[in-house]
């Protein structure tokens, strides 16, 4: 059959279909990272809401206590490391006798979990002025002061278990891959001296038990500041190494550089003597999921125990410390530490949030997490 005039076949060639291919793959190698920088500067902006909404909750707790929420409900200060390592002072921690919660779930409702804290209240005991150190064992009084992880509930409870599963959202770094977990929880984590004028040192708890329950533990991704090393009694002037600013070359103590936060603190705004805007209050930390070795941020960051707030003497690298410890960049650490680039977001006492440099020299996040190490010293 004979092809009509003005008829002309039509479709891609390969070469051209090939072309066409090679376009769109250069044109989205080109969008793509133009996307992941939108969804990271969301990301980041969200972020930094979050920590501010976690700033305002412990202010307006604040304004209605008249003081800042207890670091944790521990006894406190602290003389020996861990319960059971010193048993000839075995009443330093009174273990079980205190529930063992830390600053963030004061903050629930705040933040409206009413939910939440009304169960709370209702299964342990949150008053920073009461324990169960006068508690006649197995008394109402001295379970509900029990350590919170303690399963031995007469009636088999597991109420604080479940309350501890929680997960809050606002707690939570949309950066950060919280569905992640670790093979060991740090369910109790504290700063403590074995003398009066030593140095403090910090002492972890690790839950490693074979059910895995505390790997379900609700994450943060902020922690309240603790300043240097908290508040242990120590006498000792902050050294030089490891893991001092040498401050105390200005006559100001390990004690002197506390933060707001600490076991049963009351700190009030009245006591931040260096300006609302040059301290701080909350931070960001991350760590890593898995790595049961390092003393990570986010292991030991769980809203219902808080740590006690973060300890800012590991923002000091120490060249001759373990590897997390020689430098303040290193996210497998118990240090302020974030996901996003360039530094971390420190949210102070005025609610401002910013990002504090990892280049920041390590005096400075010394300084900047003490609450009264700007008062004039003797001598000065």
């Amino acid at each position: 059959m004979q092809r009509k005039r003005g008829w002309a076949e039509t479709g891609f060639t390969l070469v051209e279909l090939l072309v066409v291919i090679a376009i769109i793959g250069v044109l989205v190698g080109l969008l793509l990272p133009a996307v992941q920088a939108a969804r990271e500067a969301a990301r980041r902006m969200s972020c930094t809401n979050n920590l501010r909404q976690v700033g305002m909750a412990a202010l307006n707790f604040e304004a209605a206590a008249k003081r800042f929420p207890p670091g944790v409900l521990l006894a406190g200060p602290q003389n020996t490391p861990f319960p059971g390592a010193y048993p000839q002072d075995p009443v330093a921690f009174e273990y079980n006798k205190h529930s063992g919660i830390g600053h963030l779930a004061f903050l629930l409702p705040f933040i409206e979990q009413n939910r939440t804290w009304s169960s709370l209240q209702s299964t342990l005991n949150l008053s920073t002025d009461s324990d169960g150190t006068r508690a006649t064992v197995n008394t109402p009084t001295y379970w509900r002061n029990v350590y919170w992880w303690n399963r031995s509930f007469p009636d088999g409870r597991t109420t604080a278990w479940s309350l501890a599963q929680t997960n809050i959202s606002l707690f939570l770094c949309p950066s950060d891959a919280t569905e992640g977990t670790t093979t060991q929880s740090d369910v109790l984590h504290h700063s403590f001296v074995l003398t009066r004028n030593s140095v403090p040192d910090i002492a972890v708890w690790v839950e490693s038990t074979p059910d895995s329950r505390h790997r379900l533990i609700g994450r943060t991704n902020y922690l309240g500041n603790a300043g240097r090393s908290g508040v242990t009694g120590s006498t000792a002037l902050d050294p030089q190494i490891p893991n001092g600013a040498n401050l105390g070359s200005r006559g100001l103590t390990c004690d002197d550089l506390r933060g707001i936060f600490s076991p049963r603190s009351k700190t009030t705004l009245a006591e931040i003597k260096d300006g609302t805007s040059n301290t701080f209050l909350f931070g960001e930390v991350t760590g890593t999921w898995t790595d049961p070795t390092n003393l990570t941020g986010r292991k030991s960051a769980s809203w219902w125990i808080s740590a006690s707030g973060q300890f800012s003497r590991n923002m000091i690298g120490d060249p001759q410390g373990p590897a997390w410890r020689k430098s303040s960049h290193a996210g497998d650490a118990a240090k302020y530490h974030s996901m996003h680039r360039g530094g971390v977001h420190m949210c102070f006492v005025d609610n401002s949030v910013r990002l504090i440099p990892y280049s920041t020299d390590g005096i400075a996040w010394v300084v900047m997490s003490g609450i009264r190490e700007g008062i004039e010293q003797p001598g000065e």
